[in-house]
């Protein structure tokens, strides 16, 4: 089976079991699904995002392209 075909039998299924919830209880979902879809980061996934550009931009950071490179120097650091 598609994936096209896997993802849209899943979808009318999602549909038919909303269809079947109580007015409140659709409420309720529809009210989880926005507070996961928030448009603005959080103070603490903000903080991160700004450390993660910081380092991204500092020369001394030490980056890698592929894990093995990673693992390489993580067992080096060991090892020394």
């Amino acid at each position: 089976m598609s994936r096209v075909v896997s993802e849209t039998a899943a979808g009318k299924e999602l549909y038919r079991r909303f269809r079947r919830l109580s007015e409140r209880d659709a409420a309720r979902v529809l009210g989880y699904m926005d507070a996961l879809e928030e448009k603005h980061p959080n103070e603490e996934t903000q903080a991160a995002l700004h450390e993660a550009e910081r380092i991204a931009r500092d020369p001394s950071v030490k980056g890698f392209t592929d894990v093995a490179e990673l693992m390489d120097s993580i067992l080096n650091d060991v090892r020394d």
